[in-house]
């Protein structure tokens, strides 16, 4: 069968499809709500997940963003809000909503918020809104990316997904299309 391509516009809009067998796989980043609606296979990339600070911020690195009074925006239900609610002690997380990095941006411009947490691509698509601003440098978290299919299904579905990824990787096709995306796959890494 010729595949058919299904635009979807967030994470959650991903699990109404999958739970109405609208779609048959994806690539998504792994989250305990998306596991609950269906199963994954192997990682293919991670997507290096850091911080947008305003152009006055102080903050020059990750590990100064956990303190008291700094206020983190982060989008909801995301991987990168599920890794920080382990590892944030100090630091307040803004959860907003994940179809558009406007609203994180709107709040840093307008002093309610401090950094905006995010995966280094989408970072870098808001940082014009922001004249000035900085992603601090390295990754507190690589967000897995994988193969995602529906629950149960057929042991042929599983393997399948482990060989694609395991040919994708070991073929250099991952590689090689990270590498042809140039600036715009900054923060993406094919997972060891």
């Amino acid at each position: 069968m010729p595949p058919e391509l299904v635009p979807i516009h967030n994470p959650a809009d991903m699990i109404e499809a999958f739970k109405g067998g609208n779609i048959d796989v994806t690539f998504i980043g792994i989250t305990k709500d998306r596991a609950a609606a269906f199963d994954f296979g192997p990682v293919m990339i991670g997507l290096r997940t850091t911080f947008l600070v305003p152009a006055s911020s102080t903050i020059k690195t990750i590990a100064e963003i956990d303190r008291a009074g700094v206020r983190i925006v982060v989008p909801a239900r995301s991987a990168q809000g599920e890794h920080l609610e382990k590892i944030i002690k100090n630091a307040t997380m803004l959860r907003v909503p994940v179809e558009t990095t406007k609203l994180a941006t709107d709040l840093i411009a307008s002093g309610q918020a401090d950094a905006f947490s995010h995966v280094v691509p989408m970072l870098a698509n808001a940082q014009p809104a922001l004249p000035g601003s900085r992603i601090l440098p390295g990754s507190y978290y690589d967000v897995p990316i994988a193969i995602g299919y529906p629950k149960g299904s057929p042991g042929t579905v599983v393997e399948y997904a482990k060989a694609f990824v395991a040919d994708m990787k070991a073929s250099g096709f991952a590689q090689k299309a990270i590498e042809r995306m140039g600036k715009k796959a900054d923060g993406v890494v094919i997972a060891q």
